[in-house]
């Protein structure tokens, strides 16, 4: 057999693949996850300008060249309440991070190993005799590292490996089915930070540059191009940090919309932080508006923080709280 007819058959069996696939029921915004520590959830989910600190792994990796310490840092986040009278189909659709353990980070100098939650939920719809139930769950491990050049200039990198699983199960008209997927992929993400003047910082982050999903039974998701933009004045007790954010959805139904963010952080002694912030996509519509607030306690190498959100979905209100334990070791 040679490899012309090799080659032949190949590409008659990818096309077939590629064209009888069914999409996977993964939602627009099932890889949106940041996994953030409750310092950044409690700052109005800022990072892009954050010099020097773990928030570099989600948001913009360059912040980790500027990471002097020589210690070890970990750090383990939860989500641990939610209350809102929202349907809980809709609050799965809006935000796909259930409760429970979020992310975890290993961090020495610029370089740093996370897991983190992308996406952990289900959705059941019921009509009468027929139903549809789905359950869908990615986790990614991801490795980050940045440097520092002759001009003072960061330059951060996230290669990140997904993996997950779907479960679909369904009564139509009498007729049963039942499906479980799983998914492995691939995602890369490119950073860069750079002093502007004085205490002022500038950061920019493009996310999902390649990023792939391959799942069984379905056909492949390209995860969301998105691009992080920020300044920030850091001046150790205080911090003041600006986000710009913006995804760009390559199916689904949900808007590419612009996200504004800011964040505040002071430090009251040794022991107490304060924080607040809020996010939005239009500052016209105060009702849109996600306000976050929060405060840190550093006891010795261990650092706690908390963190809590309130926001409205379709006129329901949301509030969340999380946790996130930091050592130095």
């Amino acid at each position: 057999m040679n490899r012309k007819f090799l080659f032949v058959i190949f590409l008659i069996f990818t096309i077939a693949t590629v064209s009888f696939a069914k999409k996977p029921p993964t939602m627009p915004n099932s890889y949106d996850s940041t996994g953030v520590s409750a310092r950044s959830f409690a700052m109005g989910y800022t990072g892009a300008a954050l010099p020097g600190s773990l928030e570099g792994v989600y948001y913009n990796s360059a912040g980790l060249g500027f990471n002097t310490n020589e210690k070890i840092q970990i750090e383990a986040s939860a989500i641990i309440i939610r209350n809102t009278d929202l349907d809980n189909n809709l609050m799965s659709y809006s935000d796909p991070i259930d409760l429970g353990f979020t992310s975890f980070v290993v961090n020495q100098k610029q370089g740093a190993i996370s897991w983190r939650t992308f996406s952990s939920n289900d959705v059941k719809i019921e009509d009468g005799s027929n139903f549809y139930k789905k359950s869908e769950h990615i986790k990614a491990v991801t490795l980050s590292a940045a440097n520092v050049n002759e001009h003072g200039v960061s330059f951060g990198l996230n290669l990140s490996y997904l993996y997950g699983t779907l479960a679909e199960s369904s009564v139509t008209d009498g007729t049963p089915f039942a499906q479980t997927s799983a998914g492995n992929g691939f995602t890369m993400d490119i950073g860069m930070m750079a002093p502007v003047k004085g205490n002022i910082y500038f950061g920019i982050n493009l996310e999902n540059v390649f990023g792939i999903m391959w799942w069984e039974n379905y056909d492949f998701d390209q995860l969301p191009f998105g691009i992080r933009t920020g300044v920030g004045y850091i001046a150790g007790t205080f911090n003041l940090i600006a986000d710009w954010h913006k995804m760009f959805y390559r199916f689904g139904d949900i808007e590419n919309d612009n996200l504004y963010s800011v964040g505040i952080e002071q430090a009251i002694g040794s022991v107490l932080v304060l924080r607040a912030g809020a996010q939005t996509a239009s500052i016209d519509k105060t009702d849109e508006i996600k306000y976050t607030y929060g405060a840190g306690i550093n006891i010795s190498i261990i650092s706690v923080s908390f963190a809590g959100e309130t926001y409205k979905i379709e006129n329901e209100n949301v509030a969340q709280y999380s946790i996130s334990i930091k050592a130095l070791i």
